[in-house]
């Protein structure tokens, strides 16, 4: 079966939904694979509702349509998830926490320009790229050699950073030490398909502006996606990695090898993917299947 899923606004109304009635309640706040990914409702979908569960359970969404590059600092501001996880008198008891987080954030990174408007270069410690010129003199080889290595440094420590504040909210309320569930990103083809306000995709853009395209442009693509493939395996509380987080799990949804990968020429959907960086139905189908009964295999060791 699958999850109920409820906006996080739908608790402050005149009938909020039955959460009692549910064999176990979760509370999800994520980027836009929590959300929807497209104004194509035909191919609209996300992660939440794909999830192949054994029980009744209710997920309290707090992602929304339209957060597609949301930075995980705004979810401390945001008007349900930070009450509902740990606010006196207001927040609630989740058997766990879903968040979907780094691929947008690590996107947006990514699409910071060398240059600002008024012509003066971006320092490198700002930007995740680096121009051809720069390249040239960069001591790494491949695709590394258009990566800014003070950016990424950057980038890594404002997600460890989000993170840790993650985990301590958590501990503030009454889910205290209820298992916080994250999953890795299937790495998407750098091509120009996307949505209204981006319709030549995210990365494609941000990637040619660099004067990056074809080959080169997706080899940048899958050095960044396998390197924060890497950080978010590390936050697992298992993995032994000094970034590991008490009770944090984490699903390597880049493993899986049923997600297909879409075609570098298609505009539309392809593959398992309805646009650059968004899966379709079917693809988020496939993470479901195998991501429900991993995520209850972890909470069966909770009381």
């Amino acid at each position: 079966m699958r999850p109920l899923v409820y906006p996080a606004d739908w608790l402050s109304r005149d009938q909020p939904p039955p959460l009692a009635d549910f064999g176990r309640r979760l509370l999800a706040e994520g980027d836009s694979w929590f959300t929807i990914g497209t104004l194509n409702l035909l191919a609209a979908s996300n992660v939440l509702f794909k999830l192949e569960v054994s029980q009744t359970t209710a997920i309290v969404n707090c992602a929304y349509p339209g957060d597609t590059l949301q930075h995980m600092v705004e979810w401390f501001n945001d008007p349900y998830f930070d009450r509902l996880l740990s606010k006196k008198n207001f927040a609630r008891y989740w058997e766990g926490i879903l968040i979907s987080a780094g691929g947008n954030d690590l996107i947006d990174a990514a699409q910071v320009p060398p240059e600002r408007k008024d012509g003066t270069p971006v320092p490198r410690h700002q930007r995740l790229l680096l121009t051809a010129e720069e390249a040239a003199t960069s001591p790494g080889t491949g695709a590394e050699r258009f990566i800014s290595e003070a950016g990424w440094d950057n980038f890594v420590s404002y997600m460890l950073a989000n993170f840790a504040e993650l985990v301590a909210r958590r501990d503030l309320g009454p889910s205290k030490g209820r298992p916080i569930f994250l999953h890795t990103y299937a790495t998407p083809t750098v091509r120009p398909s996307g949505t209204v306000g981006s319709p030549q995709g995210w990365l494609y853009p941000a990637l040619l502006r660099y004067g990056l395209t074809g080959d080169a442009a997706q080899d940048v693509c899958d050095l960044l996606f396998g390197r924060l493939r890497a950080f978010l395996l590390a936050l697992d509380e298992s993995s032994g990695e000094p970034e590991a987080q008490p009770q944090v799990h984490v699903f390597d949804s880049a493993g899986l090898t049923t997600i297909q990968r879409a075609d570098a020429q298609a505009s539309d959907l392809s593959g398992h993917w309805v646009n650059e960086i968004h899966l379709s139905p079917d693809g988020y189908g496939e993470l479901g299947v195998a991501f429900g009964p991993w995520m209850e295999s972890h909470l069966a060791n909770y009381p």
